[in-house]
């Protein structure tokens, strides 16, 4: 199991390579710079619900898409 915020990141760069969108596309859009958006792919910094919102907006797809289960997330009442 992995923390929440690395799962949500993979799932998020999944996504986004899966429909052939770079890094540079969604930040320009988002008006971030690609750098922010490689650390929450990465799970290295936590992202606002609103900015995962709004990246599942540009990448047209669901919430069960990017984020996970319950159970397969590590949290400090499950590990």
């Amino acid at each position: 199991m992995q923390p929440v915020q690395k799962i949500i990141g993979m799932n998020l760069k999944i996504a986004r390579t899966k429909r052939s969108i770079t890094q540079a596309e969604i930040a320009n859009k988002l008006g971030v710079e690609a750098s922010y958006l490689s650390r929450i792919e990465r799970g290295s910094v936590p992202a606002s619900c609103e900015k995962i919102y709004e990246i599942i907006h540009l990448l047209q797809c669901g919430i069960d898409e990017i984020f996970p289960q319950p159970e397969e997330v590590e949290t400090k009442f499950h590990q």
